[in-house]
């Protein structure tokens, strides 16, 4: 039976428990081919059987406004991050689910969480030195730290100054929490939409393996998370590509959203 996948906590920015250097083997190679596959190319059926996974929207409406685009006009995603976060190890399995349906990956490798934090040695991914194209939106990523909280990657002024604005309240109940998400300013996320413990301690191709069965806990939260993720995405895109935004269960979530796609 499918568990109810519940945000159970952030990650606040620049705190960290005390801790040395972390030298727990982190992956850090390039995603295998079956994971990448799984991750990135999910059956329809099953995205559609596992609808929003009894995920709680995550997601939260900013003030009405124009869509924040990037630099080459398109809709802008931002994401701030860092890898020894667990939850947004959790986020990240996600994110890469519902923007792969919009656009490619390239150079995606392998990461894993802080063995000394909560939830310590999640496996996931890491956007650093990796590369997205898409003909509908410009998704820009920053992991902050490494997994051993050593500075790897700076917001330039324009995604800092987002960051500052909509990672506080009255849009979450504490500033600079990550992972932190912004929909081209219409919508927002912090934190990952399910618990990183649904994932303790599986493999990478353990957790990808689940993807494909619609029933299991991991493919209702990470699946259901993306869902919305995907659903968000097609407000600020004009829900283009149609065969993605028509697809169930998008629109159907999309409507829970409320707004409009400008």
């Amino acid at each position: 039976m499918a568990v109810i996948a519940v945000v159970v906590g952030f990650v606040v920015l620049g705190q960290s428990p005390a801790s040395g250097p972390d030298t727990t083997p982190t992956g850090n190679q390039a995603v295998p081919a079956t994971v990448l596959a799984a991750v990135t190319n999910p059956r329809p059926q099953v995205l559609a059987t596992v609808g929003d996974g009894r995920v709680t929207n995550p997601l939260h409406r900013l003030p009405a406004g124009p869509v924040q685009t990037g630099a080459d006009g398109k809709p802008l995603l931002l994401y701030i991050g860092a890898d020894y976060c667990p939850y947004c190890a959790a986020e990240r399995w996600s994110l890469v689910v519902a923007l792969s349906r919009f656009g490619t990956f390239s150079n995606l490798h392998l990461m894993t969480s802080s063995s000394t934090d909560v939830f310590p040695d999640t496996n996931t991914f890491t956007f650093a030195g990796s590369s997205y194209s898409s003909p509908y939106l410009d998704f820009q990523a920053v992991e902050t730290e490494t997994r051993d909280r050593q500075v790897l990657q700076t917001p330039d002024a324009t995604q800092q100054h987002l960051f500052e604005t909509y990672d506080a309240p009255p849009y979450t109940t504490v500033a600079g929490g990550i992972p932190f998400l912004d929909l081209g300013n219409q919508l927002v996320a912090v934190s990952s939409g399910y618990s990183p413990g649904l994932l303790q301690g599986m493999t990478w191709a353990q957790i990808a393996a689940q993807l494909g069965t619609a029933a299991s806990s991991q493919a209702q939260a990470i699946l259901g998370n993306a869902n919305w993720l995907t659903a968000g995405i097609c407000q600020i895109t004009r829900n283009q590509p149609a065969a993605v935004c028509t697809a169930a269960p998008i629109p159907g979530l999309e409507a829970q959203l409320g707004g409009s796609s400008r």
